[in-house]
């Protein structure tokens, strides 16, 4: 008997043009949104995987999702072209971590990290490595991966390779050493590792679908503490998940998911552009035409004009057709826009026989730089008839002038307030994961002559619930810091500085008096910069004294404090050639505690943002508690500038480390 096919239904139908319509009508900017969206735990991915893309460079997220029964926090940033590093919090919900109140449920803090080995090609997938948890005390998440990823629109496939969390058996979760298995090991890396694949599909700028294979063995994770609180008694049913992911507006993207077969999710995160002013800044320029009506005199004219402008301590003096200006820029972030506010100012100077240039910038009436050029220069830039590198190379820049001006100064400027807010954080002491203080800061300036500064500074923090229940080290240097931050009130600085500048380039410093939170004492430094400043050599020494916890103007007598603290450092600054705006910083000597050793510093400026990591390496056999021993200090920070926040421009900035 003939079978008879039957026709497609009218669903089916109407599927399969609406599958075509998606397919056909999706363009690559729509299908290129959501390829650097971040997975449950931040890094770029899908939900349990990592895809071989990365962060767009000089961006980066902040972001929380859950899937029972983990909660993720996590802060994700690109700092260079390629590279991508992700801190985690995870939380085990339901999971005392001590029997003690205030801590709440079990946390784990992590770093991962992702490099784009090969960008995708015509033909060729992108490529990419990562390491999750690769160091700490306790590595319980820990993994190293490569992953392969390719588009074929309006698809992005991916698949990958990975041990540890993603492999067949957890990583050994002690030790301070990192794991690195993947280039030590490679063939055992390998052999432990499991495959993992998965897909998106984004046909609109609006929402894309995921779905993975999850290669995780949540049932015989013994490395996660999750493995015997939940999973021993409710077992994933299903390795594949499947996911909708949402762009709300431009700063909020959401996925709602589904895994293991049994776990409805979330993920919520937000993406940011490192540097990108908040409110747009709007700069105050009076020009030398504008003050005609209030000076006949050209010195004082111009002197308004820059005063008005955001310049101080301001000397001007005319030899021949030669204009030579100082001044102290204290509206500025950066320096070329400050040289470059000047040009405007002078480009206005219409009536005057100006030929040749020469402006010098100081700090505290010491001469840091002085721009040579020529009026006609500065005219023909400010019109656009010269480009940038036009006019730079028309210029000439010099640093190693150590004298000013010497004529009288006009609009001094002795005192400085400065008033900022301020939030310091304390994370994962047994008395609670997220200690936290929330103030404001208030600093005075007083400059009485050329180097000198009188400086005191105080802080108020009306929300304030740092404390701890662990007791100092044995040698406790900074183990005993919270005592002094559970404080509402603090006298943070009460101290003189005094700054020397020295032909050839040779700079020195001597600060006295109160100097941080902690200690109060002596601090120098001398340094010189060589190869036109791509060097920085100097040596630097302390000695200082234990601050009271709990008086401001009294030295500690703890009996575990010593008398005396001493450093001394050989230090080294070097600006990386190959990377813009990249520099490392290494010193050498004896620290706080008399351990011996090194520092390394690698910081990254991004559009005025400074991002650091550090990790030091010394001698930790002189402690005798366990903490202590092996231990290699490491941490992050980032110095923000308030401009990216007040809509006009300033030199105030934010220093946050953790």
């Amino acid at each position: 008997m003939e079978k008879i096919c039957k026709p497609y239904s009218f669903k089916s139908r109407a599927f399969l043009f609406i599958l075509i319509f998606l397919i056909f009508s999706t363009n690559s900017k729509a299908f290129e949104h959501f390829l650097h969206s971040p997975n449950n735990y931040g890094v770029t991915g899908l939900m349990s995987i990592p895809t071989a893309r990365v962060m767009k460079k000089h961006t980066f997220r902040i972001g929380v999702s859950n899937d029972t029964p983990y909660n993720h926090y996590y802060f994700t940033i690109s700092p260079m072209k390629g590279l991508e590093l992700n801190a985690l919090v995870t939380q085990i919900n339901g999971l005392k971590a001590f029997d003690i109140s205030g801590y709440g449920s079990y946390k784990d803090k992590s770093i991962d990290i992702k490099y784009q080995l090969f960008k995708e090609g015509k033909y060729t997938p992108a490529v990419a490595i990562g390491l999750i948890d690769p160091y700490g005390q306790v590595k319980r998440y820990s993994s190293q991966y490569i992953a392969l990823s390719k588009k074929i629109y309006p698809f992005d496939f991916t698949v990958g390779l990975g041990n540890g969390r993603l492999g067949k058996e957890p990583l050994p979760v002690g030790g301070s050493k990192f794991n690195l298995q993947m280039f030590e090991h490679p063939r055992t890396w390998l052999r432990q590792s499991n495959s993992f694949w998965g897909f998106q599909f984004s046909p609109s700028k609006k929402w894309a679908l995921m779905l993975e294979y999850d290669p995780i063995e949540y049932t015989h994770d013994t490395s996660d503490p999750a493995q015997s609180f939940y999973f021993e008694r409710k077992p994933p049913k299903s390795h594949y998940n499947i996911g909708l992911r949402l762009n709300l507006t431009s700063l909020v993207e959401v996925d709602l998911t589904y895994q293991r077969g049994d776990t409805y999710g979330f993920n919520i995160s937000m993406p940011f552009v490192i540097g990108r002013p908040m409110i747009p800044i709007v700069d105050h320029i009076v020009t030398y035409e504008d003050e005609k009506k209030y000076y006949n005199n050209f010195e004082k004219r111009l002197a308004a004009a820059l005063y008005k402008s955001g310049f101080r301590n301001i000397k001007i003096r005319m030899v021949n057709d030669n204009l030579w200006l100082e001044a102290e820029n204290d509206t500025y972030f950066y320096t070329p826009k400050a040289i470059k506010v000047i040009g405007e100012i002078l480009s206005t100077i219409k009536n005057k026989p100006i030929k040749k240039v020469h402006i010098i910038l100081a700090q505290n009436q010491i001469p840091i730089l002085e721009f040579d050029t020529t009026k006609r220069n500065i005219d023909d830039y400010i019109n656009g008839k010269l480009k940038t590198w036009q006019f730079l190379y028309l210029s000439k820049l010099r640093t190693d002038i150590y004298k000013g001006i010497n004529t009288p100064m006009l609009y001094p400027h002795r005192f400085t307030f400065e008033l900022k807010p301020s939030l310091e954080t304390f994370l994962n002491d047994p008395s609670g994961f997220f200690r936290y203080r929330i103030g404001f800061t208030a600093g005075v300036k007083y400059r009485p002559w050329k180097g000198g500064t009188f400086f005191t500074e105080a802080s108020y923090y009306p929300i304030n619930n740092i404390g701890t229940i662990n007791q100092p080290l044995s040698i406790p240097v900074r183990s005993d810091l919270p005592f002094y931050l559970e404080h509402k009130f603090a006298l943070d600085n009460l101290l003189y500085n005094q700054i020397f500048k020295f032909p050839e380039n040779v700079y020195t410093r001597l600060t006295a008096g109160i100097l941080e939170i902690e200690y109060s004492g002596l601090d120098t430094e001398i340094a010189k910069p060589f190869f036109h400043g791509k060097l920085l050599l100097g040596v630097s020494g302390s000695l200082v004294k234990k601050r009271s916890i709990n008086n401001p103007f009294e030295f500690s007598h703890q009996p575990y404090d010593k008398n005396y603290y001493h450093t001394e450092f050989l230090r080294m600054r070097y600006y990386i050639p190959f990377v813009r705006n990249a520099f490392v910083d290494v010193k050498y000597g004896r620290f706080l505690a008399g351990d011996k050793g090194f520092m390394i510093r690698v910081s990254k400026v991004i559009k005025g943002v400074t991002l650091s990591a550090w990790y030091s390496f010394t001698n930790t056999n002189i402690f005798t508690d366990p903490y202590n021993i092996g231990y290699h200090n490491f941490g992050i920070a980032a110095s923000i500038p308030f401009r990216l926040f007040k809509g006009r421009d300033m030199r105030t900035v934010y220093n946050y480390s953790l």
